[in-house]
């Protein structure tokens, strides 16, 4: 009999995420009207604000600290990259979470509601860091060929 793994895809991880958080979003009643999840004018924004939301949630849950690291690790990475293949550039990724930040609350409170226990994306709840093992060795090392690039912890 196979061994059961201790790991998911990395791509896994995604879909599990984004999924919940658009199950978060519906239960919180929180409707995308033209790609925006908060109403704010101007054109349908070239990145969804679901996609920004997912990869916000995904540094936490990978334990990354500090903002540049994530995004570096996310114009590296051939699976997120291919997964997320429209990326706003640092200063607006920095601007749209920011926007999006009081909707956390709101979807925490959400998942509460979806699962009868604590939400799966609090800060209260300590994860592992990957941020550390994927940057120690900087120099001269391409983060794409990180360990971690394919796989992530359970």
């Amino acid at each position: 009999m196979p061994k059961p793994q201790n790991t998911l895809s990395l791509e896994e991880v995604v879909l599990a995420v984004y999924s919940a958080l658009d199950d978060a979003l519906r239960e919180a009643k929180i409707p995308c009207h033209n790609g925006k999840l908060i109403p704010r004018s101007g054109p349908a924004p070239e990145v969804e604000d679901r996609e920004i939301l997912c990869l916000t949630v995904l540094q936490e849950l990978f334990g990354f600290e500090s903002d540049h690291f994530f995004y570096r690790w996310l114009e590296t990475n051939p699976t997120m990259k291919q997964l997320f293949p429209r990326r706003l550039s640092r200063p607006n990724w920095a601007d749209r979470r920011a926007i999006l930040t009081p909707l956390m609350e709101r979807l925490s409170k959400a998942f509460v509601e979806i699962d009868g226990d604590n939400p799966p994306f609090s800060l209260s709840i300590p994860i592992p860091s990957m941020s550390g093992g994927l940057f120690e060795q900087e120099k001269g090392n391409d983060l794409a060929d990180s360990p971690e690039k394919g796989t992530a912890p359970l």
